[in-house]
């Protein structure tokens, strides 16, 4: 069948076009000598641009604002946009990534690229846009436990750029559900925790059975 279907494609073009001094196979010919040579590398399904950085460690992409860490010191940031993803690199080393934001004037925040700016400014916390974008996790255990002294939360914020967003949500979900108190070092030690167990409530039956002392018996231990 495709042996038919090509040999009749062969055929159709090698007839006369109107309006045209060659056949399609001639016409096919030329158009190939003209042709670039085929790249040696694959293609990629990504986009490289240069991009301005603002003084508050914004990049702006498609009318959308993106994050990066306030210790990174150029003015300026390679931008690889992916289709759903944009990574921001120095060199080949990836200074931050995001996911991409579908409209326009929206923010993607990451917390951990203002922990310079908040150590310098902790005060600033409360109201921050960056927080406001925080996991819901987080958010209350600001709120609920330092909102009023937020340098106390600064050693926290620390201990969030050493693990993954996932591995830090789960560790305060744990301490959620247990009722324990988040301070870095209850933090610190349930992240390093591979399966840590889990403290059910458990309840007797029945209760227990207790049979009415002997006091004599104590007595007598007291006189030696």
């Amino acid at each position: 069948m495709l042996d038919e279907l090509h040999s009749g494609l062969g055929e159709i073009n090698t007839h006369p076009v109107y309006r045209r001094s060659n056949v399609p196979v001639q016409g096919l010919d030329q158009e190939r000598a003209l042709m670039h040579p085929l790249p040696t590398l694959e293609y990629e399904n990504y986009e490289l641009k240069r991009a301005t950085i603002s003084r508050y460690s914004l990049v702006k992409h498609d009318g959308n604002y993106y994050s990066i860490p306030d210790t990174y010191r150029p003015r300026y940031i390679t931008l690889k946009i992916l289709v759903d993803q944009i990574e921001f690199l120095n060199g080949n080393a990836v200074i931050a990534s995001h996911r991409r934001i579908t409209g326009k004037q929206k923010y993607s925040l990451d917390i951990t690229h203002y922990i310079k700016t908040f150590h310098r400014k902790p005060g600033a916390l409360a109201n921050s846009k960056v927080l406001a974008q925080a996991d819901e996790l987080i958010q209350n255990m600001f709120n609920y436990y330092y909102r009023d002294d937020p340098k106390k939360f600064l050693p926290i914020l620390d201990l969030m750029r050493e693990t993954s967003p996932e591995a830090f949500s789960s560790t305060l979900a744990i301490l959620n559900k247990q009722n324990i108190h988040p301070t870095c070092d209850s933090i610190r030690f349930f992240l390093h925790q591979t399966d840590v167990p889990m403290v059910e409530p458990f309840a007797f039956k029945g209760g227990f059975e207790v049979s009415e002392p002997d006091l004599a018996v104590f007595d007598h231990f007291l006189e030696g």
